[in-house]
């Protein structure tokens, strides 16, 4: 019984491990794995695709400040990814990054943008809340049930556990939503690099 649960416990964290390296990998097949967590669009006036194309080196990377981008000719792509210290982007729980479509109109690129964070980070993200939802519900409803609410302090103990499930969850949900939105900034930074880089100054319209 032991060895089973640590070799599921091993395989837990390889399922892990393989899934934040296969996220950050800059591959073609890689580009568009993860789960989507956002859209965006803009719009490069006077640009052509083969100026993009030629703000790549011969492997299709450009290095910025804040990241790296990668071109894929044959799709029209850009695979946009954030900087990140080698040891915080494995420790870190949701790290964006994001898929670019080309698409010339005109004298114009137009850039639609899909956000994208590990499908274990969503999954995992997914479970807690679900898993403290229902461990709430569970207990205040077993709680009414054998009578907890009979007096005073039974009420005072049941609106106490609703309290704390409900603290939990909203400390939960404000964790997600400030860490999501400061990933979502770092990617903006970087984005505006690789507008910059393109034409040499922010000159893109949303």
């Amino acid at each position: 019984m032991i060895l089973a649960g640590l070799f599921a416990g091993a395989l837990f964290i390889g399922l892990l491990v393989g899934d934040r390296w296969y996220f950050r990998t800059l591959s073609a097949e890689a580009s568009r794995y993860g789960c989507q967590v956002g859209r965006g669009a803009a719009r490069l006036e006077s640009m052509s695709l083969a100026r993009i194309h030629a703000s790549f080196d011969k492997l299709g990377l450009l290095t910025m400040r804040h990241g790296v981008a990668r071109l894929f000719i044959e799709s029209q792509r850009l695979l946009l990814r954030p900087r990140y210290p080698t040891l915080w982007a494995f420790l870190w729980i949701w790290p964006m990054k994001a898929t670019v479509d080309l698409q010339a109109d005109g004298d114009a690129v137009v850039l639609t943008m899909t956000k994208r964070i590990p499908w274990a980070s969503a999954i995992l993200t997914g479970a807690w809340f679900l898993i403290v939802t229902l461990g709430t519900l569970a207990t205040v409803v077993s709680f009414v049930a054998e009578g907890g609410l009979a007096n005073v302090g039974g009420v005072v103990m049941g609106g106490g556990l609703l309290t704390l499930g409900l603290f939990f969850i909203f400390s939960g949900l404000v964790t997600v939503v400030m860490a999501l939105r400061m990933e979502n900034n770092r990617l903006a930074a970087l984005q505006q690099e690789l507008f910059e880089a393109f034409s040499g100054q922010a000159s893109a319209t949303r």
